[in-house]
């Protein structure tokens, strides 16, 4: 079981040390730290619990529209494709 682990943990290494992992890290850090983007989803949360539902939706368009965020989103579905393969490559008999 160690040798899995350990096998895991290589595997782990490179797909970080990856173009499309870097940069998906790097965007993601990037969100993270922008505080126009923190200060929207501030909003969109008030708005949602203070039950104003047009605010609400106006600021998920914004959010979601947000050049950051779009980016990130297309990341995230590239990321997601690959880890997928590999779990193909994995789980094959």
């Amino acid at each position: 079981m160690d040798k899995v682990i350990e096998k895991a943990k290589e595997l782990r290494k490179e797909l970080d040390s990856l173009p499309l992992f870097q940069e998906y890290k790097r965007v993601k850090d990037s969100i993270e730290s922008d505080q126009e983007i923190q200060e929207l989803k501030k909003q969109i949360v008030r708005a949602k619990s203070e039950g104003r539902l047009e605010d609400h939706k106006r600021l998920l368009i914004e959010y979601n529209s947000h050049p950051l965020v779009n980016n990130l989103n297309r990341l995230e579905e590239e990321v997601k494709n690959y880890l997928t393969e590999i779990s193909e490559i994995l789980n094959e008999k």
